[in-house]
């Protein structure tokens, strides 16, 4: 038992003299971050719409196909009408925005045809978007909430047959 003391009083005294001569260093991590406020807008698929490309993204698409005036079968959850000098094609679609780190309590959004488009309109709801102008679709939206829009292509019996394709850029504002 004497032997068992002298070891371990031994062990410690070397085990002392190490952390002795031990080099050590230290430091510190300054951490700085400057949050902002953003908002975040997508496009979801409206449960009476037709399905988006890309639903729940900001980078959505209506895929239409093809589609003639007289004939054809139009995609679900579209609705076709047959004036005497155009046809129509009207889906709902939602658009989404969202708030983070703001106070801001409403937005408003506006709707941009990329490229005016002289001979098919375009519209949002009740507005001829065609000219490629920024149009006001709301002054004060709830964040956090999916709002219907109905998107309606009109497109002339003169038009040439072929390709349509436009983009519309929308751009939220919080208030």
């Amino acid at each position: 038992m004497k032997n068992q003391f002298i070891l371990a009083r031994v062990l410690s005294a070397f085990a002392l003299i190490g952390i002795a001569n031990a080099q050590t260093g230290s430091g510190t991590l300054a951490v700085t971050a400057t949050v902002q406020g953003s908002i975040n807008l997508t496009f979801v698929t409206d449960s009476s719409g037709l399905a988006l490309t890309g639903t729940t993204t900001s980078t959505a698409s209506l895929p239409f196909g093809n589609v003639s005036m007289y004939s054809g079968t139009v995609p679900t959850n579209v609705t076709k009408t047959i004036g005497a000098t155009s046809f129509s094609l009207s889906t709902p679609f939602d658009v989404r925005v969202d708030l983070a780190n703001s106070a801001s309590t409403t937005y408003t959004l506006t709707a941009t045809l990329a490229v005016a488009d002289s001979i098919n309109t375009w519209w949002l709801g009740a507005i001829d978007i065609s000219a490629a102008a920024p149009h006001a679709l709301t002054a004060a939206g709830v964040f956090g909430t999916a709002v219907p829009y109905t998107f309606k292509l009109t497109v002339p019996a003169s038009a040439t047959a072929g390709s349509i394709s436009n983009t519309i850029n929308f751009t939220a504002v919080g208030g």
